[in-house]
């Protein structure tokens, strides 16, 4: 680059006459980062029937026949006579038991809110970028002088 009052290049001699000035623009690759949206996956949410066996203990009652005898009071049996020949009516009784009766009925349990929320988490980007700088390196003309470049 040449300033004014510089070395006159035809002689090498300072001269009062400015010299033409060069400019260079050096570029430079900036990085931008940013986040687009993207589907991941898709999830299918689903609801099945599990079947599991269950026990349960049930108090079951039943009737049963008891007699009880009492003596009669103010009887007496030799036990020689003969038995009365007219028999009474029978009695008859009907006795019940419990059964076990099993019913299922569907009963909600549980509500589950099913939702999508965002989580964020940093990621790391790395770049590679270019940019222009100058070689302020010394080129020899023809004539052997040094001059700048």
């Amino acid at each position: 680059m040449t300033t004014a009052g510089g070395p006159d290049p035809a002689g090498g001699r300072a001269t009062g006459v400015p010299a033409p000035v060069t400019e260079v623009v050096l570029s430079a690759e900036r990085v931008e980062v940013g986040t687009r949206r993207a589907p991941r996956e898709r999830v299918r949410v689903r609801r099945e029937v599990v079947a599991e066996e269950v026990s349960v203990v049930v108090t079951v009652r039943r009737e049963v026949l008891r007699i009880e005898r009492e003596p009669l009071a103010g009887a007496q049996d030799d036990g020689a006579g003969p038995a009365p020949t007219t028999a009474p009516p029978s009695l008859e009784l009907v006795l019940s038991e419990e059964r076990p009766v099993v019913s299922l009925e569907v009963v909600p349990y549980e509500r589950v809110v099913v939702g999508v929320r965002s989580v964020a988490t940093e990621t790391r980007v790395d770049a590679t970028r270019s940019r222009e700088v100058l070689d302020g390196g010394v080129v020899q003309t023809a004539a052997g002088d040094a001059g700048a470049g």
